[in-house]
């Protein structure tokens, strides 16, 4: 089953900031819903990470374990990445590709991201709409971890409250 996802959020912060924080995987994994743990993989040469996902989705309990390669990036405005992974007993597989891209908006910032993702095994039997119901509210949530983690980058520096409100 192929699935594509197109979302798109508009954030109150500049684009360099918020290119900041897509390129600072600490602190973007913790902001990611259903995300454990993601750690280097440690390639010469290669931007690759292993993550930890897990979630309920429908009866199924899925925890995935993930290879993220970001095969390009344009600062402050574009990150393309390749994801494929596994459960670990090989009844579910994923892989994909995903670009976010960052351009100025009436709010500061608006963030598109676009995934083609294959999804193969027991989680692809229950179809697109719960899936796609599923990445709809992960990905709201996703948001709502975004959008808090700029609020507080203001409240916590003064200046940048000062700037924002133009004085």
């Amino acid at each position: 089953m192929l699935l594509e996802i197109r979302e798109e959020l508009n954030l109150d912060a500049s684009l360099e900031d918020v290119w900041r924080l897509l390129r600072d995987t600490p602190r973007l994994a913790r902001l990611l819903p259903g995300v454990e743990k993601v750690t280097p993989l440690n390639q010469p040469g290669v931007e690759a990470y292993h993550a930890e996902a897990s979630d309920k989705i429908g009866p199924f309990k899925v925890a995935l374990n993930l290879e993220i390669r970001v095969a390009e990036t344009r600062a402050p405005s574009f990150l393309k990445a390749s994801i494929k992974g596994a459960d670990s007993i090989g009844l579910n597989h994923i892989a994909g590709s995903l670009h976010i891209m960052l351009s100025p908006a009436a709010s500061a910032a608006q963030m598109r991201f676009e995934a083609n993702i294959e999804i193969l095994g027991k989680l692809a039997t229950l179809g697109a709409a719960p899936i796609r119901r599923k990445v709809t509210e992960k990905f709201a949530e996703f948001a709502r971890n975004i959008r808090a983690q700029f609020a507080t980058d203001v409240r916590a520096n003064p200046r940048l409250q000062s700037a924002k409100d133009g004085r």
